[in-house]
């Protein structure tokens, strides 16, 4: 598959209307975001939707070119660059204001340094090495290490390879530390060559091992930034869950939905009592599940699910449903209940702000009755047999 460059203003433009889009649908409207694009990136682990970062992706793709011009791929652009772009010359030290090349070559050149981290040569015969700018010591480029009066100091010419400087010119020793080390590395890799094998351009892989293959995953993790991990992400991204209702369930941990105390905070005139019980100001953790009638429609569709662990206060169930079981099914009815309560609670109190009819408790409990049930057949009709013990669970909790 192709990589390409995409200009930074490009995927600013992009990133922004994807964010709107997320928020608003077409409407587009960029004041609707209740998390930021670059949170919404981050991985699932990290608290995150998983959606990878173009600008982070755009980068990875650079490398990638670089990539396929360091270790001579076998195609046409690379050929092609080497006789027009390069003439002889190493990859590494033609210079960044080159008048040769496209937009999108000069701009390769420009991203040599993020590349030299992730480059390495496993010397065999030393013919395609260049001793300067090629990491083949470990040392990374030499030219860096040195300087330019580097090849006067070592008397060795500045587009030498390996195999051009071996045997034919004795070890010489200097006062400096540094030109004794590279002189000990080019002996040492001249004891081990293999005049039968090809030099082998190695990248840096998962775990920092090199190889001698292109990673786009790896490489991503190493450019990205991280974050620390929550444990709550188990909770929310199981398998068989509901889109929508981890949806809802991750805008609730983050604390993002649009309760009355956040409300307040943007307009001092808005309703921000709780629309179930009357409180004066609604949060998250009042809404899930201290309000009395959130807890009765808690109450009555997990009592029983989690039986001794049950719980109305928010932060005791987060940390139940973040917790690995070796019961698959008891784990996925709890994480499953609790999406699915949170997401009919929050659908119910939107449509009463809106001035729908109200709903009983009652009737919410037999909807997320009836979800459940419905999830366990989509289940069984996959075919994963895993779960096949699922719905009696749920009629004996019922009871």
């Amino acid at each position: 598959m192709s990589a390409f460059r995409i200009p930074r203003d490009c995927i600013k433009e992009i990133n922004t209307i994807c964010s709107a889009f997320l928020w608003s649908g077409p409407e587009l409207n960029t004041r609707k975001a209740k998390v930021s694009w670059d949170d919404i990136c981050k991985p699932k682990q990290e608290g995150g939707l998983g959606l990878r970062s173009l600008k982070e992706a755009n980068d990875v793709s650079i490398l990638k070119l670089i990539w396929r011009v360091i270790s001579n791929e076998d195609s046409l652009w690379v050929k092609w660059s080497k006789v027009n772009l390069l003439k002889q010359e190493s990859f590494w030290s033609i210079k960044t204001n080159t008048s040769l090349g496209s937009w999108m070559w000069k701009k390769l050149l420009k991203h040599r340094e993020n590349a030299k981290p992730f480059c390495k040569v496993e010397v065999k015969n030393g013919a395609l090495t260049s001793f300067w700018f090629d990491n083949w010591s470990g040392m990374g480029s030499l030219m860096d290490k040195t300087g330019p009066r580097g090849h006067i100091d070592l008397g060795i010419g500045r587009n030498k390879t390996l195999a051009e400087i071996w045997g034919r010119r004795r070890r010489r020793y200097h006062r400096v530390a540094l030109l004794n080390d590279i002189e000990t590395a080019l002996n040492q890799k001249y004891q081990t060559r293999n005049q039968e094998q090809e030099d082998k351009v190695l990248w840096r892989g998962k775990g920092d091992v090199f190889k001698t293959s292109f990673s786009t995953k790896d490489t991503w993790n190493h450019i990205r930034t991280n974050s620390n991990q929550v444990a709550w992400h188990k909770g929310l991204w199981f398998r068989h869950s509901t889109p929508k209702y981890s949806f809802c369930a991750w805008l609730a941990m983050r604390n993002r939905l649009s309760t009355g105390d956040r409300m307040q905070s943007w307009n001092n005139g808005s309703v921000v009592k709780c629309m179930f019980c009357s409180t004066p100001v609604e949060t998250r953790d009042h809404l899930f599940f201290s309000c009395s009638y959130a807890t009765e429609v808690w109450t009555a569709t997990a009592r029983n699910v989690f039986q001794a662990r049950f719980s109305t206060d928010w932060p005791t169930i987060e940390n139940y449903i973040s917790e690995t079981s070796a019961d698959r099914v008891q784990s996925f009815l709890e994480r499953y209940t609790f999406q699915a309560t949170i997401h009919m609670l929050w659908k119910e109190r939107n449509a009463r702000r809106h001035g729908e009819v109200p709903n009983t408790t009652t009737s919410l409990i037999n909807w997320i009755d009836k979800q459940v049930r419905n999830q366990f057949a989509v289940i069984r009709i996959t075919g994963d047999g895993r779960y096949d013990k699922g719905l009696q669970a749920w009629f004996a909790s019922r009871n």
